[in-house]
C-alpha cells in the first residue's frame, strides 16, 4: 500500500475544498433563486440550511474520509456499513457519470471565454449557441478540459491539486470581483442591486423555496458527490473539522451572493430585466453574451466572467474525478499518472453521447435532453442520497463517529449537536431526496397538483403505512415471546 497523501498546507487545503464547491451552480443557479423566492429574504431559508443541515453534512463526509483514509468504496467497506461494497461504490460510479456531462458543459464554458476574446458573439446568440453544439470545435474543447483536470490530478494532491487550487480559486475571487466593481458602478444599476436585495418577505416563505434553497446548497456544496470523502480524507489529524467545513461553506456562498451583484446591477442597468427569469444553461450561454455587448468594453468583461467560471468548474471537475482515480491507486495498486490517463480516457467517452446530442435535429430542446435527463438522474436524486447514507454512516455505523467529527477541533461542537447529526440532519436530507423525486414524477406523469399536496399525501401514507408495519412487527415479537 502506497504512502497517502496530505494537503500541503492550511490554505492550500481550504482552497481545494472550497474549488470543489464553486462551480456552474453558483454563477448561474444561486441568482435566479433569490430573484424567484424573495430576493434577500431567500438568504434566511439558505443560510438556516446551511448552518443547520448542509455544514453538518459535510462535516460527517469529511469525517468519514479522515477516519478511513480511503476512497468512497473503501470508506463504506472499512466501518463494516450493510452493504457497504454496494453503496461505497456510488461513491465512484455516480462521480463518474457526473463528470461525463459536467465536463461537457465545462468546455462550453472554455470555448466561450476565448469567444469573449475573439469578439465572436453575433446578435443572435440563441443560434450562435446552437450552432456551436453542433459544430466540430465542441470536440477539441472536450478533450482540452478532460486533459487538463488528468494531467492536474496525475500530478498528485500537493502538486497537481492544491496547486491548481490555489491558483485557479484565488484568480476567480479577484476576477469576480473585478466583473463585479464595473457592474455596481454602471448607471442604474443601483435598480438591479434593490431588485436583488430587497427582501420580498411572502415569496419565502414558500415550501417551493426551502426545496430549491436545500437542493442548491447540496449540489453547490458538492455533498454526496464522493469528493467530500476523498478529499476529506487527505486531512492531516490536527486539523480540526467544524470550524473548517464552517469556513468552506461560506466561502462558497460568498462565491453565490457575488454572482448575484454581476448579473443583476447589469442587467437592469442595461435594460435586460428578462435576465431575472433565466437560470442554467440560457442565462449563462445566450442572455449574458447579449448583456455583455451592451456593455462598453463588454467583450474584456465578458472574457474575464468566463474565465472565472472556468476555473469554477474545471476545480469542481477535478474533485469528481479525484475518487475513481484514488480507487484504483488503492485498491489496483496502480501509479497515479496511470489512473488519471486512464479514468480520463474512460471518461471523455462517456462524455461523447452529450456531445452527440448536440447533433440532433430541432431546437435547443433536444439537443439538451439527455443531459437534462442525466442531471435529475444522478444531480437531484442520487446524490442527495448518497449525502444521506454517509451521514448516517457516521451517526450510526462508524465508531465515535462524533467524536472524530471533534478530534483536534479548537472549537468543538457540543454534545448535544450529536442528537442532530443522527436525526434531525438525515431527516432534512431525505426531505429534500422526496420532494426532489415527487417534483419529478409530477413533470413525467403530467400531474396537476402541486408538489406541496404530493409531499403532503406521501408524508401522511408513510405515518399510516410506517405505523401500521412498526406495530405489526412489535405485536409479533410479543407473540412469539408468549409462545
Amino acid at each position: 500500500m502506497k504512502k497517502r497523501e496530505t494537503w500541503g498546507t492550511h490554505i492550500g487545503m481550504l482552497l481545494a475544498m472550497i474549488g470543489t464547491e464553486v462551480g456552474l451552480g453558483n454563477i448561474w443557479r444561486f441568482p435566479y433563486l433569490c430573484g424567484k423566492y424573495g430576493g434577500s429574504a431567500f438568504l434566511i431559508p439558505y443560510l438556516i440550511l446551511l448552518f443547520s443541515v448542509a455544514v453538518f453534512a459535510m462535516m460527517c463526509e469529511w469525517a468519514l474520509g479522515r477516519f478511513t483514509r480511503r476512497d468512497p468504496l473503501g470508506a463504506f467497506e472499512k466501518i463494516n456499513f450493510p452493504q457497504g461494497t454496494k453503496i461505497g461504490a456510488w461513491g465512484i460510479i455516480g462521480p463518474f457519470f457526473l463528470y461525463a456531462y459536467y465536463i461537457v458543459i465545462t468546455s462550453w464554458v472554455l470555448f466561450y471565454a476565448f469567444a469573449s476574446l475573439g469578439r465572436l458573439f453575433p446578435k443572435d446568440t440563441e443560434t450562435f449557441f446552437v450552432n456551436f453544439l453542433s459544430s466540430p470545435t465542441i470536440f477539441l474543447v472536450h478533450i482540452i478540459c478532460v486533459g487538463i483536470c488528468s494531467t492536474i490530478i496525475g500530478l498528485g494532491v500537493r502538486k497537481g491539486i492544491e496547486r491548481a487550487s490555489k491558483f485557479m480559486i484565488s484568480t476567480l475571487f479577484i476576477l469576480l470581483l473585478i466583473v463585479v466593481l464595473r457592474a455596481i458602478t454602471l448607471p442604474g444599476a443601483g435598480k438591479g442591486f434593490d431588485f436583488y436585495m430587497h427582501p420580498r418577505w411572502r415569496e419565502m416563505w414558500s415550501l417551493q423555496a426551502w426545496g430549491a434553497a436545500l437542493g442548491q446548497i447540496f449540489f453547490t456544496l458538492s455533498l454526496g458527490m464522493g469528493a467530500m470523502i476523498i478529499y476529506g480524507s487527505y486531512l492531516k489529524e490536527k486539523i480540526g473539522i467544524p470550524k473548517n467545513a464552517l469556513a468552506c461553506a461560506l466561502g462558497n456562498t460568498s462565491v453565490s451572493l457575488l454572482a448575484g451583484f454581476a448579473i443583476f446591477p447589469a442587467a437592469f442597468a442595461l435594460g435586460m430585466e428578462e435576465v431575472v427569469h433565466q437560470e442554467s444553461i440560457g442565462l449563462t450561454f445566450i442572455v449574458l453574451p447579449q448583456l455583455f455587448m451592451r456593455m462598453p468594453f463588454g467583450w474584456f468583461f465578458a472574457f474575464l466572467f468566463f474565465l472565472l467560471l472556468l476555473f469554477g468548474a474545471l476545480s469542481s471537475a477535478i474533485s469528481i474525478q479525484e475518487p475513481s482515480v484514488a480507487w484504483l491507486i488503492e485498491e489496483r495498486n496502480w501509479s497515479r499518472k496511470r489512473s488519471a490517463l486512464f479514468t480520463g480516457t474512460i471518461l471523455w467517452i462517456l462524455g461523447l453521447p452529450f456531445i452527440l446530442n448536440g447533433w440532433a435535429k430541432g431546437g435547443l430542446g433536444e439537443k439538451l435532453s439527455l443531459l437534462s435527463k442525466m442531471d435529475t438522474i444522478i444531480g437531484q436524486l442520487a446524490l442527495p442520497f448518497f449525502s444521506l447514507l454517509a451521514v448516517i454512516a457516521v451517526g450510526w455505523v462508524m465508531k465515535e463517529g462524533f467524536e472524530q467529527i471533534n478530534k483536534n477541533a479548537y472549537y468543538k461542537l457540543p454534545i448535544f449537536f450529536k442528537g442532530w447529526i443522527r436525526w434531525g440532519v438525515p431527516l432534512f436530507i431525505f426531505f429534500l431526496f422526496i420532494s426532489t423525486l415527487l417534483k419529478n414524477i409530477k413533470e413525467i406523469f403530467n400531474l396537476s397538483v402541486s408538489e406541496s399536496t404530493l409531499l403532503m399525501t406521501f408524508i401522511v401514507c408513510l405515518i399510516v403505512w410506517g405505523g401500521f408495519a412498526f406495530f405489526t412487527h412489535i405485536s409479533l415479537k410479543i407473540e412469539k415471546r408468549k409462545v
